[in-house]
């Protein structure tokens, strides 16, 4: 497989500023604050490159703070880096990244800007880039290193994305990255305003061990989702592999920010050279998730930040960055 995951090691971090006012609102200053203290924690292990718009550029120098992090001028219409950046893979010896197209999640009509910004950054690392047509957001997939994508087929295979038939995308992502098998499963959480993405609920780790987003709550809808997207994952990963584990990650209880739901998991985090940077939310659960993480990672630090008004934006740790791979 030429994909690489996530914790393999990383030449940097990219980040991308807030800057959605129609998203943020209110929570938009909070917003950034969160925002630079997560990208000044991640350049305490790895380099981080913070994009902005240009009238954004000061403010951002000021709020971050930090010499040691590259502040780029481009051109955002939001701050989710994970969406829009390339899908870096490896050819033989080589990084190579792909383009794919970004609609704006088919709802939201300013996207052009955002669509410019996988090209922009491969150009920038001088990484060579190919372009494709299938409407694909980082945050759709993820992958392990046993040949596996897996995706949700309520944002692939959603009307809004415009994409073509799901064996038509298997047939084209199967080949462009040397896949085994992609692993569809029906949705992702209730409410998400991707549509679903599948790094709110389900992750891969290594060694044949994967996080996914469980409930002790019956009869909602995200019970229902999380139960039988385990399943289908559990046949799956069973059948290539008897001794894979499927670990459970508790969702945060309900969060509330200015009247506002949040739509939160723990399974939205980054992995760093020696940290493992998770959403804190300040509820009962977050004890509980630091200890299954600090059990399961016992070469990395966990790092739990707090990143509400990010969320409140629509994503969360790992929506806002992107890794670039270091072969």
């Amino acid at each position: 497989m030429k994909l690489i995951p996530e914790w393999k090691n990383h030449q940097s971090c990219l980040i991308a500023w807030p800057c959605n006012i129609d998203l943020y609102g209110s929570q938009m200053n909070k917003a950034k604050i969160e925002m630079a203290n997560l990208a000044n924690q991640i350049s305490e292990e790895e380099k981080v490159y913070i994009y902005c718009n240009e009238k954004d550029n000061q403010e951002c120098v000021s709020i971050v703070a930090n010499k040691n992090i590259s502040i780029i001028e481009t051109n955002l219409d939001d701050s989710w880096m994970r969406d829009i950046a390339p899908i870096f893979y490896q050819d033989k010896n080589t990084l190579k990244s792909v383009s794919f197209n970004f609609n704006g999640y088919g709802k939201y009509p300013d996207f052009e800007k955002d669509n410019k910004i996988s090209e922009f950054i491969s150009s920038q690392f001088e990484i060579p880039c190919s372009k494709n047509n299938i409407t694909l957001e980082g945050g759709a997939i993820t992958y392990d290193d046993n040949g596996n994508l897996f995706t949700t087929e309520s944002v692939l295979l959603n009307s809004n994305r415009k994409n073509q038939s799901k064996e038509v995308i298997e047939k084209e992502l199967i080949e462009l990255f040397d896949l085994n098998k992609i692993i569809w499963i029906p949705n992702g959480l209730e409410e998400d305003d991707t549509d679903g993405h599948i790094d709110n609920i389900f992750c891969p780790i290594g060694n044949n061990r994967y996080l996914i987003a469980s409930t002790t709550l019956t009869k909602t809808k995200n019970s229902k989702i999380l139960e039988q997207s385990k399943a289908i994952l559990k046949n799956e990963l069973n059948a290539q592999d008897p001794s894979s584990q499927i670990i459970d990650i508790p969702l945060p209880s309900e969060i509330y920010v200015n009247n506002k739901r949040l739509v939160a998991s723990y399974i939205n985090f980054y992995f760093s050279k020696n940290s493992i940077f998770i959403p804190k939310f300040n509820v009962k659960e977050d004890n509980e998730v630091y200890d299954i993480f600090n059990s399961l990672f016992n070469d990395k630090k966990i790092k739990m930040i707090e990143t509400s008004h990010i969320n409140y934006g629509g994503g969360n740790i790992h929506c806002v960055t992107m890794n670039l791979p270091k072969l």
